[in-house]
């Protein structure tokens, strides 16, 4: 796909869905950017980076999601579960790794420049091993599904929904990481393998994930 094109988001209203981007950019990010902070706050790597009282951390993950949603909508595509309930961001290998606006970290606390750091840090380890190993590939920033819908199938519409456009972009593999192994199982069940296991500086450990397209 000619990157001039680029991607589109999506929300999804009754499973029909739609170019919405500019959409989402005015009346859903901030919704976005929340139901991320809720849902990642206890998540190993967002507990090691974002560190301080719990309106710090959560000040500090608000921006980095604001701005990781401003990479996917510019770069990739964004798709919505209903009634915000669940999202997932993914970029093409075109843009990877992802590259957050240096002026979006400048403007913010020296706190929050810390944690952005020390998170960037720890994320070189499994965006090097992609990088070395991917081909023709997207690459599945974020997902998350609100805890009070987990277990209705939220999350299977939404790595469906992403295959089908990562398909549709012409590429030929999916890749991700995580460093809570309870997701594990969740990305196995949707056809994706465990590619390595890798330890970071950070002493967390990444699971990385492929899947052919």
């Amino acid at each position: 796909m000619d990157k001039e094109q680029k991607y589109h988001a999506e929300v999804d209203s009754g499973y029909e869905f739609g170019n919405t981007a500019l959409y989402l950019r005015v009346m859903n990010m901030l919704q976005s950017s929340l139901l991320l902070v809720s849902n990642f706050s206890d998540d190993p790597l967002f507990r090691f980076a974002f560190t301080g009282p719990e309106t710090n951390r959560h000040r500090g993950m608000e921006a980095y999601f604001s701005a990781a949603l401003d990479y996917c909508l510019q770069e990739g595509s964004i798709i919505i579960a209903p009634e915000n309930r669940g999202l997932l961001a993914w970029i093409p290998g075109s843009a990877f790794p992802p590259h957050i606006d240096q002026t979006r970290i400048r403007n913010q606390p020296s706190y929050v420049q810390e944690a952005w750091e020390r998170l960037n840090n720890h994320e070189s380890t499994p965006e090097a091993i992609i990088a070395a190993n991917a081909n023709s590939f997207a690459y599945c920033w974020l997902l998350t599904v609100d805890f009070s819908v987990r277990g209705k199938g939220y999350g299977r519409m939404l790595m469906e929904n992403g295959f089908d456009q990562m398909r549709e972009a012409g590429l030929k593999e999916c890749w991700l990481s995580t460093e809570n192994n309870c997701n594990n199982a969740f990305y196995e069940l949707h056809g994706m393998e465990l590619f390595e296991s890798a330890a970071a500086s950070s002493g967390l450990t990444s699971y990385i994930f492929r899947k052919r397209l």
